[in-house]
């Protein structure tokens, strides 16, 4: 069963904002949402088969503005056709992470196979990761989130994203603290104040650094 996580800290404003300054983050600009329904959130993550190169930091809602979307590293990697947007894709073109050289980098992605693509103007979901960036043998690995929300409509409104990522590796002597920003539109304007109730986040190993799965 998820642990019920307050708002406040699903949105985590505070906790990036702080997070940027001592660790020198450069996030993607984005409006952050303010206002919506009043709302009781979740976050569950689940990693299979003791996934360990990456770990969720923190979830925030934004609204798309020009400058998040031109700081974008690209697309999340590349779903096959066919596939229907899920983990069990058989992509072979992975995002693959620049070669850190030092103990912090940071990228920005746009999620792959999901609702819709980021759009100027739509609510999105920012999922902050944490990867380790090995010193050898780099790691494959995918991550899906599916998003389930309300908007000034009845209803429970439902969002999915993907990403399909290529580690690579540090030059440094030790492994690299790498945070990825994955941004998952939810596929409606931000004016429709839309309100998080759950968020499910699935990350699994790659059988090869470039080949999911």
């Amino acid at each position: 069963m998820a642990n019920r996580v307050p708002r406040k800290t699903v949105y985590a404003v505070t906790v990036i904002a702080l997070l940027a300054l001592a660790g020198g983050w450069t996030l993607a600009a984005g409006t952050t949402q303010t206002t919506g329904p009043t709302q009781n959130s979740s976050i569950t993550v689940t990693a299979p088969n003791g996934f360990s190169t990456a770990v969720v930091q923190s979830t925030q809602l934004l609204s798309v503005s020009g400058v998040l979307i031109s700081g974008l590293n690209g697309p999340a990697g590349t779903q096959a056709a066919g596939a229907g947007g899920g983990l069990n894709s058989t992509s072979t073109l992975n995002a693959v992470l620049n070669t850190c050289a030092g103990a912090f980098c940071e990228e920005n992605f746009s999620a792959v196979a999901g609702t819709a693509a980021l759009a100027l103007g739509d609510s999105a979901l920012q999922v902050m990761l944490t990867v380790s960036q090995p010193t050898s043998g780099p790691v494959g690995f995918d991550v899906q989130v599916e998003i389930i929300f309300l908007t000034t409509g009845p209803g429970n409104i439902y969002a999915f994203g993907t990403g399909y990522f290529d580690s690579s590796t540090t030059s440094a002597h030790a492994p690299a603290f790498f945070a990825v920003a994955l941004y998952v539109d939810l596929g409606v304007p931000s004016t429709q104040m839309p309100s998080v109730s759950d968020i499910v986040v699935t990350m699994n190993n790659c059988q090869t650094a470039t080949t999911c799965p």
